[in-house]
């Protein structure tokens, strides 16, 4: 009797432990190698939602714009940070970068579209600290670009140097209450985002 009762909790010990290893070993994202930390443009992002789409305009004098970035990320990042105020971990969010031309047409003098695909930035949010030895992860996200057609092997080499720069306005757009590493993200962009 005390065998089987020894026996069974062994087991269960056993069985615990294996669960516990195998959540610990699970991906972070979908597009996140797991030993390594490297990065790509998820298969499919552009079935996911649309958070929102950024105009870079010409230089002045000359009309239109010349960029469009095209932002998506998972729905259910969506419905988290409408009930939480944040991103959660795992949220990926794909930056598709846009050539455009400009022409006149009966609704402008003056109408940019999307022509030709440019490259992809792909952040990652990363809450626990994951791969601390890769310069592309750091301050609660993974970093990463590419230039199209390219979308596995990123041309970031360190995310303080490659990175950081074009988001250092985000933090002061960013509200008091938005946790510290969402403020890296241009949240004000993404309506859909704001709590129903």
């Amino acid at each position: 009797m005390n065998f089987r009762r020894i026996t069974t909790a062994i087991l269960v010990l056993v069985c615990m432990a294996g669960i516990a290893e195998s959540k610990e070993a699970e991906p972070v994202a979908p597009n996140v190698d797991l030993k390594t930390g490297a990065i790509s443009v998820p298969e499919n992002y552009t079935k996911w939602a649309t958070l929102g789409t950024w105009a870079h305009a010409k230089t002045e004098g000359e009309p239109g714009s010349k960029e469009y970035h095209v932002v998506y990320t998972q729905p259910e990042t969506i419905e988290y940070h409408q009930k939480h105020g944040q991103y959660p971990d795992g949220a990926v969010l794909v930056k598709e970068l846009l050539n455009t031309e400009t022409m006149m047409m009966t609704t402008g003098s003056a109408v940019s579209h999307a022509t030709t695909l440019k490259g992809w930035f792909v952040l990652v949010r990363d809450t626990k600290g994951r791969y601390k030895n890769s310069k592309l992860w750091g301050d609660g996200w993974g970093w990463s670009l590419f230039n199209a057609p390219d979308s596995k092997k990123t041309v970031s080499t360190d995310y303080q140097e490659n990175c950081l720069a074009c988001h250092l306005p985000a933090r002061d757009l960013a509200g008091p209450n938005v946790h510290e590493d969402d403020k890296w993200i241009y949240t004000l962009g993404y309506p859909v985002l704001r709590k129903k």
